[in-house]
């Protein structure tokens, strides 16, 4: 053979080059991993959201508003509606119309553990002849 070199790659720079490309591709991996698991999570708190206005919305309007609690489920979500009566402070003329305080909690399970959502407002009651 003439003095004449071969061109192409050696077995060490297609090792190295191998080796690179695996540590790129498991950097990768992590961050689509990571960037769907964020989003199961969004998704998962956009529908407590949405579960706990709709829960709000209805107390007073679907069924009347009254002191206490009610607990319920919904696919794979777990719900408590509490309303608590309101009165004015002691160095206030009473309220005009009587208010009721609406929580709605949701809670539900993810792979990092339970997760828990609450909103809560004020809701006046129809005023009542006596």
């Amino acid at each position: 053979m003439s003095g004449r070199r071969a061109t192409g790659f050696t077995l060490i720079e297609m090792v190295i080059a191998f080796a690179i490309l695996g540590v790129s591709l498991s950097a990768l991996f992590a961050a689509f991993q990571n960037a769907l698991s964020r989003t199961q999570h969004d998704a998962r708190l956009s529908e407590a959201t949405m579960l706990a206005h709709s829960l709000i919305a209805r107390a007073g309007t679907e069924w009347p508003l009254i002191e206490g609690s009610s607990h319920g489920d919904w696919t794979d979500y777990r719900y408590e509606l509490k309303e608590r009566k309101m009165e004015a402070p002691a160095n206030q003329t009473p309220f005009t119309l009587p208010a009721v305080h609406v929580t709605a909690t949701v809670t539900w399970s993810e792979a990092a553990g339970p997760r828990t959502l609450s909103l809560s407002t004020l809701k006046l009651q129809p005023w009542v002849a006596p």
